[in-house]
């Protein structure tokens, strides 16, 4: 017997209809739902309000948000540094004074690890000789001899030489090229000039050495050339403060590599 093409057409679709609503279309599992947007990273929030508190560049700020992730692995070991050593990030400068009866208590010679010296009686906090010591170790096996021709001075040494700039250049031009009691970082004891102490230094053998390499053993540049209205102070090509190596390396990749960024976001980060 013949089926007629209408009625078989009709059962089909009829067919095809009861499959769809059977158990199996039933079961079909439900699209999921969008995935929520990660939460903000907290340690990045807060970076962002430290450097909105000391009005930190914008052009320096594009790198940080491009490279977020690099930089917050280079922030964990300078912030594990500042909670167990904050005197060795702390400010002293034109606004900022150290008290005056602050000597760090682990000041050691530098002769006796090998450093050449001006005076015999030297001295830099322990972690600074030592990365001072490396330091002359390296350069002399390139021929290079570094000298440290002024490093820990204590307040009542800063009266002295403040006093003998005064006389010599009168306050307003002195406060250019020297720090009054209490504002040198000379007293933090992790600071030293290098010999000579003149900007003469930057085209020398040794200055040309140490502005290639000392980052990588800590050091960091207080006063570059050409930002004297940032830290109110003259070129001073001779004067490096350790800060120990992961700080000098966030410095380099995110601060511009001016020291004087990096400082004031250390302290805005412990108070916002």
């Amino acid at each position: 017997m013949s089926l007629n093409p209408l009625r078989l057409a009709v059962a089909l679709l009829a067919l095809s209809t009861l499959a769809s609503c059977g158990p199996a279309a039933a079961q079909k599992p439900a699209a999921p739902a969008p995935a929520a947007a990660p939460a903000p990273d907290p340690r990045l929030e807060r970076a962002r309000a430290a450097m909105d508190s000391i009005g930190f560049p914008m052009e320096l700020r594009d790198g940080f948000e491009s490279e977020s992730a690099r930089f917050l692995a280079l922030l964990e070991p300078v912030l594990a540094d500042l909670a167990s050593d904050p005197m060795r990030f702390a400010r002293a400068d034109k606004l900022v004074a150290l008290p005056e009866d602050y000597e760090a208590a682990d000041l050691a010679l530098l002769k006796p690890l090998g450093v050449a010296v001006s005076r015999d009686d030297h001295r830099l906090r322990a972690g600074a000789a030592a990365a001072l010591a490396a330091m002359s170790k390296a350069a002399a096996t390139e021929g290079v001899t570094l000298v440290a021709a002024s490093t820990y001075r204590s307040y009542a040494y800063q009266e002295t030489v403040y006093a003998r700039w005064v006389g010599e250049l009168g306050q307003e031009r002195a406060d250019r090229v020297s720090a009054r009691p209490g504002r040198s970082q000379h007293q933090l004891g992790t600071v030293l000039d290098f010999d000579p102490i003149d900007n003469a230094f930057a085209g020398s053998k040794p200055g040309l050495w140490v502005a290639a390499n000392a980052a990588r053993f800590g050091f960091s540049l207080s006063y570059p050339r050409g930002l004297e209205d940032l830290t109110g102070y003259d070129w001073e090509s001779w004067h490096w403060r350790w800060l120990g190596l992961p700080a000098a390396t966030l410095q380099r990749e995110f601060f511009g590599d001016v020291q004087h960024w990096l400082i004031l976001f250390l302290e805005a980060w412990t108070r916002v």
